[in-house]
């Protein structure tokens, strides 16, 4: 694990307390296995379809709202998370909701404990892509792990709505650039003050900027062809301090595992390749 995603790492399991807390109070986890439409966007459930009794991988899990919605939908889930607290949580909260699911935790740059070909579908979003140093690291690995035909579904933020800084007291509707649309980072934050008691400076963050040719490329590099390439959303999401309404606020891509070519034969019995 590089020293930048360790440091998001401790970064998470410090904060994951207070992270936790608000989505309790939101409730959310409670019903999306049996409503997934809470979590999961039209677009995302059109490409499911139906996920009973397929192997499904959930990278970057965090909150886990979409592994309970994808095990209440029929799926054999397991769970990856960079952050052992985020796991616990999670874990503790399937069995209060009768769900069994595997949690791992692991790096989503380095899925080693994971065998190859083993997933029908692979699931990555929300707000991970932030927090990974190596996109198309990433995305090998999770085509890796994916069976010849598996779908590899991404859902993020939008890379349009991360560009930029607004002071909100002051000028509520001006936008100015925090850093250039090319600017792939890192950019580092302190996130210590989310930790009750913390020092200012003792939870640093890093962050990175994946433009959406980043995000293309590296789908088409996992091994999977590009299905579908989708925008959608326009409104302000709650914790936005900029006023971005009207930029986009979702970028999905559908991906699916190539298949092994088939071979083929000359006619007699045996392979063209046979002849050379």
């Amino acid at each position: 694990m590089s020293e930048m995603h360790e440091a998001n790492r401790a970064g998470w399991d410090a904060v994951s307390p207070h992270w936790q807390a608000r989505v309790e109070a939101r409730g959310t986890w409670r019903r999306c296995h049996r409503e997934p439409a809470l979590v999961l966007a039209p677009a995302e459930i059109a490409y499911l379809r139906d996920v009973t009794g397929r192997d499904a991988c959930v990278l970057g899990s965090g909150d886990n709202l979409v592994v309970f919605a994808l095990a209440g939908m029929g799926a054999r889930v397991t769970s990856v998370d960079i952050s052992q607290a985020q796991l616990d949580t999670a874990a503790r909260r399937a069995r209060d909701l009768g769900l069994e699911i595997r949690f791992l935790r692991a790096d989503v740059t380095d899925l080693a404990a994971l065998p190859d070909a083993n997933f029908d579908l692979v699931y990555t979003g929300g707000h991970v892509a932030v927090w990974v140093s190596g996109l198309r690291r990433s995305y090998a690995e999770a085509g890796r792990i994916l069976r010849p035909g598996g779908l590899f579904l991404v859902n993020e933020y939008h890379p349009f709505r991360r560009v930029w800084h607004t002071n909100w007291e002051r000028e509520p509707k001006h936008l100015a650039l925090e850093f250039g649309y090319f600017d792939r980072g890192p950019h580092r934050y302190d996130r210590s003050e989310e930790v009750p008691g913390a020092t200012p400076g003792t939870y640093p963050s890093f962050e990175y900027h994946w433009t959406v040719a980043d995000f293309v490329a590296a789908m088409l590099a996992s091994g999977c062809e590009l299905l579908a390439l989708d925008e959608f959303g326009a409104g302000r999401e709650g914790w936005d301090a900029a006023p971005l309404e009207g930029l986009p606020l979702c970028l999905l891509l559908v991906g699916r595992k190539r298949r092994a070519p088939e071979p083929c034969y000359n006619g007699r019995g045996d392979t063209d390749d046979d002849d050379r």
